[in-house]
């Protein structure tokens, strides 16, 4: 959007009407991205912990026979799509039965069905790209109902979604099962199938590529501060995951909260900053 490539982002559509559309892309020769759960889909190692994740996918054979894939549901209907994981070094062949749970999911966040494609070249360049997306990302965070597009009525987000969680995490030893809230929490923040830190690894690397194009010269290590202190909060929630007396829970959770805690002040004077910095209209 920031560089001007025209796309096409659908989500909540009806599965029928979503899986035309991803092969309406793929006919016209474009890759696209399909949001899933990871623990859904035919070759996932993990499937009790639900694991957001986004694939590249690259083409479909819908004459597949159900037979010819041992791991699927026998009686679901055929055919299968050929899709890129960053987690994996093979293209994955995957069941349209497998992709229709991984796309429905409720780990998906209330954005069932969702897919993108994009097409054509950037009018916008590059640096200007960048100073509008970081821009974008420090109002976000701030301040979400500043932001032009709807934000999701459930939940909370940004800074004050992180504070939300703060609060709740240490509440989380009165569930019925804590144990699966905390792992699958985990998976979220720095599985296997994340780019990691709450994708602060990502944004570190990519401020890193262009803090000196747009003025932010030394903002990259700043944010790997940040990215250390998501990792050490999944690393807690990580033993406590592990962990099979519920008595021990209390601690780690409270660690948590109190890094979390600390964390939404770190990342609020950092997004600050940022807007001071860039000072866009």
């Amino acid at each position: 959007e920031n560089l001007g490539i025209p796309y096409n982002h659908t989500e909540n559509a009806d599965w029928g009407s979503a899986w035309e559309g991803i092969k309406t892309g793929l006919d016209e020769g474009d890759p696209g991205i399909v949001f899933v759960d990871r623990s859904c889909l035919d070759y996932a190692t993990d499937t009790k912990s639900p694991v957001p994740a986004s694939l590249l996918i690259i083409g479909y054979d819908e004459t597949v026979p159900a037979r010819e894939l041992s791991y699927m549901n026998q009686d679901a209907d055929p055919g299968v799509v050929y899709c890129a994981d960053p987690r994996l070094d093979e293209v994955q062949r995957v069941s349209l039965y497998s992709l229709r749970q991984a796309m429905t999911s409720q780990a998906n966040g209330h954005r069932p069905n969702r897919y993108l494609f994009i097409g054509g070249d950037p009018t916008v360049s590059q640096a200007e790209a960048a100073r509008r997306s970081t821009h974008q990302t420090a109002q976000h965070m701030l301040d979400p109902s500043t932001m032009p597009r709807p934000v999701p009525e459930w939940g909370a987000h940004g800074l004050p979604g992180i504070k939300a969680f703060s609060s709740d995490i240490a509440e989380w030893t009165a569930l019925d099962n804590p144990h699966r809230t905390i792992q699958s929490t985990y998976h979220r923040i720095d599985g296997a199938t994340t780019p990691g830190a709450a994708n602060r690894t990502l944004y570190t690397a990519y401020l890193d590529k262009v803090e000196s194009d747009i003025g932010l010269s030394g903002f990259a290590d700043e944010m790997y501060d940040i990215e250390q202190a998501w990792h050490r909060i999944a690393d807690l929630l990580a033993e406590a995951g592990e962990t099979e007396e519920i008595f021990d829970l209390p601690g780690y959770l409270s660690k948590s909260s109190n890094l979390l805690s600390s964390l939404v002040e770190q990342e609020r004077k950092f997004y600050t900053e940022v807007l001071k910095t860039l000072s866009l209209p």
